[in-house]
């Protein structure tokens, strides 16, 4: 099946079409999306994986990491905990033997003050046996601390972007005349600077060829302006809909029926870390607004400009 208005004759010289960002040409099945709203593929991963400590716990989402460091502490106080029940809590100076759960207790949270090196001065311990596995407890808690302060500022320091997609991508008049565009456009949430920004927008869709073998395509759009110096207000990123374009002559439903996708990738320098950030979203049929316009963002107030970053999202239909 061949794309209306796409001749594929006149495809520029290094064959755009051809620029597969890596998901190949065989997910051809009726996927809601390649890649998900917040950047993140939509792609379960079975069998085999490698978790390595240090990566994933600076990558996994806070809650996750803050459950790890949890059981973590649990579990290492309670592991001490069953030594000093071994040895004997008769070796523990200041605790009274009784029922196994009440020294089991005692001893984990003697371990507890061991560990964080609190040492409240109540319990100490007797002996060599004693002595040896509260000195170890200490040790390994002094390398937890190290551990989980180094992660802790990997995560604080790691950089990331906050810049805001708009909810809906629009197909527009391209500067108020007959030809059409498509749009989409981006704010930044923080006031840090973000500069040097570069934009790239791929356009994905199934084709069947007449033996009604499907294949995945990939073209990168041309657009208006692929890259800003600065982002101090929004950025309306436009794809002219022209002769070279392959959506020419399409409409919604040649969207849904091709299960087209407008994946989009950012990249630009953050001043505030000192790093090159990446962030990438994308429409699907279900999220592009035809004939319609963005409305403002910004407006002058006592001699400043106002970004009204709640706005981003709003548009209107054209009569």
């Amino acid at each position: 099946m061949n794309i209306p208005g796409f001749n594929r004759k006149s495809t520029p010289k290094g064959n755009p079409e051809l620029q597969d960002p890596g998901f190949g040409t065989q997910i051809t099945h009726s996927a809601d999306r390649l890649i998900n709203k917040d950047g993140s593929y939509n792609i379960i991963r079975e069998g085999q994986q490698v978790w390595t400590a240090y990566q994933s716990l600076v990558e996994m989402s806070w809650s996750h990491f803050f459950m790890y460091v949890v059981l973590y502490y649990l579990a290492v106080n309670f592991l001490f905990g069953i030594g000093f029940l071994i040895i004997g809590v008769e070796k523990l100076s200041g605790v009274i033997a009784s029922h196994w759960l009440d020294d089991l207790a005692e001893a984990f949270f003697f371990s507890v003050q061991t560990f964080t090196t609190v040492g409240y001065g109540a319990v100490n311990p007797q002996g060599v046996g004693a002595n040896l596995l509260a000195s170890a407890d200490a040790l390994v808690g002094l390398i937890s601390t190290a551990l989980a302060t180094g992660l802790f500022f990997a995560r604080f320091s790691k950089a990331q972007s906050q810049l805001i997609f708009s909810k809906d991508a629009l197909i527009s008049p391209y500067r108020g005349t007959e030809q059409m565009s498509f749009q989409f456009r981006i704010a930044n949430l923080r006031k840090s600077r973000i500069i040097n920004l570069r934009a790239s927008v791929i356009l994905s869709w199934v084709e069947e060829d007449d033996s009604k073998h499907s294949t995945r395509r990939f073209f990168t759009l041309p657009l208006e302006r692929d890259q800003v110096n600065l982002l101090p207000l929004n950025w309306t990123i436009v794809h002219v809909i022209d002769k070279k374009s392959p959506i020419l002559g399409w409409e919604p439903k040649d969207f849904t029926r091709q299960q087209a996708e407008v994946i989009i990738f950012i990249e630009g320098f953050d001043e505030s870390f000192g790093q090159r950030i990446h962030v990438s979203s994308s429409y699907t049929c279900r999220e592009i607004r035809w004939n319609a316009r963005y409305l403002p963002m910004y407006y002058p107030r006592s001699g400043k400009t106002v970004l009204d970053l709640d706005a981003i999202h709003e548009f209107e239909f054209l009569e």
